[in-house]
């Protein structure tokens, strides 16, 4: 009787080849070592049960995914599971981004949960340490707003970009690098910074700086809030980070290789699907809602010299 049903089963298998149609290949279990900010693994606890399942269905992007941290987390998690791996997470957390690259440089982590801006990970010093996907973002998709307490009205009134430099000093983290490079080319001198998200926000609640630009937060009046503080953006500016981003894999991790193949494949499904773009849009990277905002940093705008 075994024999027989053996027989069946490799008549079917043969049958279905002939026929061009190839049973699924079933996803390989592995654990996966993510370095991520302690941030970014506080938001992506909090999402449901039923938001970190993978893969993801393209018109049912969980809307609990509302967070850049969320987003680039589960775009991982999905690409890793499009490409052929159901991946077991297991977190390295770090107090900063810069420490996460470090951590996967080192190899101490296989992939990184941020995506890195490209003039921060294509250096020579990293070629044989790491390998770096295709864009997630590309080049000037990432968008950020003006953000700042309820009552600075100072900021709050800025409309284009000479009453934004003289409303207040600007605050970002001492890693933003495409952030600081954005706000020195838009004229802007002084820049405040701090080293972690949590102390941006409590240096703008003790008004040691005016104004943050951080990603649009998928919340219905688009507001931010960290650390018990919130902050909520300058309506109808923003500006654009012009290089791509993307994740970083450790070549000399054991399962570096293995994990990198199946990225690049998952990325490659994921954009064909749409998918990339709307949960990027989910995460704040791109805010369909501030579509018709003025981007204080394009060539046009600032060519206006208002």
């Amino acid at each position: 009787m075994k024999t027989r049903y053996l027989i069946f089963l490799i008549l079917a298998f043969l049958g279905l080849t002939i026929l061009g149609i190839h049973p699924a290949k079933a996803e390989e279990s592995l654990i996966i070592s993510v370095a991520a900010t302690k941030n970014a693994i506080k938001k992506y606890v909090s999402l449901p049960d039923s938001a970190k399942k993978v893969p993801i269905k393209t018109k049912q992007i969980p809307a609990e995914i509302e967070t850049r941290c969320q987003a680039s987390i589960m775009l991982m998690k999905n690409a890793l599971m499009l490409g052929g791996i159901n991946p077991q997470i297991t977190f390295l957390a770090t107090p900063n981004s810069r420490r996460e690259r470090e951590e996967v440089i080192k190899s101490y982590a296989v992939i990184s949960a941020h995506l890195f801006n490209e003039s921060a990970i294509m250096r020579p010093e990293f070629s044989d340490k790491i390998y770096i996907s295709d864009p997630v973002v590309e080049d000037g998709y990432y968008e950020k707003g003006i953000f700042c307490l309820p009552c600075n009205h100072r900021v709050l009134n800025a409309r284009n970009l000479n009453e934004l430099k003289s409303a207040g000093l600007p605050l970002i983290g001492i890693h933003w690098h495409n952030d600081d490079t954005t706000l020195t080319e838009m004229g802007i001198e002084q820049i405040a910074k701090g080293p972690t998200t949590d102390s941006l926000f409590r240096m703008i609640k003790a008004g040691r700086a005016d104004w943050i630009p951080l990603g649009f937060h998928n919340s219905k009046d688009l507001s931010v809030s960290q650390a018990g503080i919130t902050l909520v953006p300058v309506k109808g500016i923003k500006i654009s980070l012009k290089e791509s981003r993307h994740y970083i894999v450790s070549k000399n991790h054991p399962a570096g290789a293995k994990v990198f193949q199946a990225l690049q494949k998952g990325i490659k499904i994921m954009r064909k699907q749409g998918m990339i773009k709307k949960l990027l849009a989910n995460g704040g990277f791109h805010c369909p809602v501030t579509k018709k905002w003025k981007v204080l940093n394009s060539k046009k705008y600032i060519a206006t010299k208002e």
